[in-house]
């Protein structure tokens, strides 16, 4: 231990000595509303109803009467909270759960409660909203328990906290409505708090340091007695040595003609990448909320390649990972994917009595109907031999 860590330590032990025998416990804040009495506040808010010690602490002489407008202390062990669900809005590929020590199959609309784990497998994406518009994303081999999440039901505040316990998690938060409510992400490393934003939260175990990048708003990051504002296009890194300062996220990676159809055979796009990028996040889906999401992976060049897809139009999300393990700031893009293809094989020589007769052959990729054009040429001629227009197959 340091010696600025021992007279830290040396101090709490101070001012523990010099403490009242009996510690405060957590209060919450009520505002007294005309027609509220004591009892019939102990019978709707009030852990078995009683409302005596909340009498004692606020030295209220007559239960039934209570000034309009006062602040009333209550213990928050008393206060009835509803458990808040995170709900399964999309999810793709090796996604598992686990709650009460059991690994349940996942579906779209699925209600996860506290203490749920949920992880993603390689090339899997997993959605979960919250009552409140909250949504929150996790991208492949990503492991997140939702902690504690509640609405105290006298008061209304909301507190939500989630822990990543590996790979990331992205949260787009709405706006918190009370000073009291919080969303709070945390890793075994660090805490990142916000007040409505949009952010990432990463642990890598092996390296031992979490990643905080925000995206929109402010999220406060701290470590220990260590900590951080990091404000949007910012990132941090939390270590054993504490958190970081602020960082630039890598810009937002650009597309070679991101507006060109893709007809090819399979679909491939170059990059424009930002300077010293040492790899890219690429996430595909059917849906600009990218709930749909098909595919969900890492690429290190500055093309990617995402296979054959069908007809339609797709939403590509990219990020450029930098030297510190920090993911940059995000760019979409939309395209439309029509495949017009045609591929001719080798033709196929054979003989019916003294003629030779050759069969060409030909596959062609996409929907809608098609005609074709064959010209069949001599060598060094100008004029086909065969000139047939208007083929269906």
């Amino acid at each position: 231990m340091s010696w600025k860590r021992a007279a830290i330590a040396g101090l709490a032990l101070q001012a523990l000595a010099a403490a009242p025998a009996l510690s405060a416990e957590p209060v919450e804040s009520y505002v007294v509303r005309p027609g509220d009495t004591l009892y019939e506040l102990g019978r709707r808010y009030f852990a078995g109803g009683d409302y005596r010690a909340v009498q004692r602490l606020n030295r209220i002489a007559d239960p039934r009467r209570l000034k309009v407008g006062s602040r009333l202390k209550v213990p928050a062990r008393l206060l009835k909270v509803t458990p808040i669900e995170a709900r399964v809005a999309g999810f793709r590929g090796a996604v598992t759960v686990t709650a009460g020590g059991r690994t349940l199959p996942i579906s779209t609309g699925m209600m996860l409660k506290e203490g749920a784990v949920v992880a993603t497998g390689p090339n899997a994406f997993l959605r979960l909203d919250l009552p409140d518009g909250t949504h929150l994303s996790l991208p492949s081999q990503s492991r997140v328990q939702l902690g504690r999440m509640t609405l105290v039901e006298m008061t209304g505040v909301v507190r939500r906290d989630l822990q990543v316990q590996g790979g990331r998690l992205e949260s787009d938060v709405t706006p918190l409505r009370d000073p009291r409510d919080s969303y709070t992400v945390r890793t075994p490393m660090s805490v990142s708090a916000v007040r409505g934003t949009e952010f990432r939260v990463a642990y890598d175990e092996q390296a031992g340091r979490a990643s905080t990048e925000v995206i929109e708003g402010l999220v406060a990051v701290s470590a220990d007695h260590d900590g951080a504002d990091v404000a949007a296009a910012y990132g941090a890194v939390a270590t054993a040595d504490g958190v970081s300062d602020p960082i630039h996220l890598a810009p937002p990676p650009g597309l070679v003609q991101p507006g060109r159809i893709q007809d090819e055979q399979t679909v491939r796009f170059q990059l424009v990448a930002p300077a010293a990028a040492a790899g890219y996040q690429v996430r595909l889906a059917v849906d600009a909320g990218f709930v749909e999401v098909l595919e969900e992976t890492a690429a290190q060049g500055q093309e990617i390649a995402l296979g054959e897809l069908p007809d339609g139009v797709y939403f590509l999300r990219l990020a450029a990972l930098d030297d510190n393990g920090l993911l940059g700031l995000p760019a979409t893009y939309a395209f439309e994917r029509r495949p017009n293809t045609l591929r001719a094989e080798a033709p196929v020589a054979s003989r019916d009595g003294g003629v030779r007769r050759y069969k060409f052959r030909w596959q062609a990729g996409g929907l809608g109907e098609r005609t074709y054009r064959l010209q069949l040429l001599r060598e060094g001629a100008e004029a086909p031999v065969v000139d047939e227009a208007g083929l269906t197959m």
